[in-house]
């Protein structure tokens, strides 16, 4: 079993929110940290054939991979027209790029960010705000 099959498997399970959110990230970090270029792949071909809530949890874990293969990935899953996995790729991108990681983002990337930001208020807003200004200090 390779190690996306793994972490495909595992992200499918029925958590509850407190148990996610408490103990199973923790290995779903684990396991991305482990993840061979292929897996990264087939992570790539594969995510958005995926149920919602493993998107989302999978938007989540990514914000402590390999930021090399986690920046297209998260920067895809905040193009979708799905809102809520938008703001997840983007709390997650924020997570990387508040680590001191720089990579190129799109003008259309930040067009997506800064509608978003009007959509979502308050604690939402504020993330994608601070991701936003990551981007502006470092491009």
């Amino acid at each position: 079993m390779t190690v996306f099959q793994e972490l495909d498997a595992y992200l499918g399970q029925d958590f509850s929110a407190n148990y996610w959110s408490d103990e199973a990230v923790l290995y779903a970090y684990a396991l991305v940290q482990k993840m061979t270029p292929t897996d990264w792949e087939t992570l790539r071909a594969s995510w958005r054939l995926r149920p919602k809530e493993w998107q989302y949890r999978c938007a989540e874990m990514l914000s402590q991979a390999d930021p090399q293969q986690a920046i297209p990935v998260l920067l895809d899953m905040l193009q979708t027209p799905d809102g809520e996995l938008a703001v997840a790729a983007a709390d997650a991108l924020r997570a990387l790029y508040v680590g001191e990681y720089h990579a190129p983002v799109s003008p259309k990337v930040v067009q997506r960010l800064q509608a978003l930001a009007k959509e979502y208020p308050g604690l939402i807003a504020q993330t994608i705000n601070e991701l936003l200004q990551c981007l502006q200090v470092r491009t």
